[in-house]
């Protein structure tokens, strides 16, 4: 399985890919809440980014704090 790791927002997201449908799924390892994926790795990006818009909007409108970002994505030059 190929993952990749990106930020949004400061929060850390992967997207894995598999030999199925849906083919790449998202996972933000610290919103287990947030469930999304898409056909193709733009699609499951895009998707990502929405779902945390989302997410967070929700969670202000309920007058609720943001989730705590634990993970961070380190990048080391070779």
């Amino acid at each position: 399985m190929l993952t990749t790791s990106h930020v949004y927002r400061d929060y850390v997201f992967s997207i894995s890919y598999q030999a199925r449908e849906p083919a790449y799924i998202v996972d933000f390892p610290d919103i287990p809440e947030i469930v999304t994926s898409g056909d193709t790795l733009p699609d499951a990006f895009a998707n990502a980014c929405e779902a945390l818009d989302l997410h967070l909007e929700s969670l202000a409108k309920l007058a609720l704090p943001a989730p705590t970002r634990r993970h961070r994505l380190v990048v080391e030059a070779a």
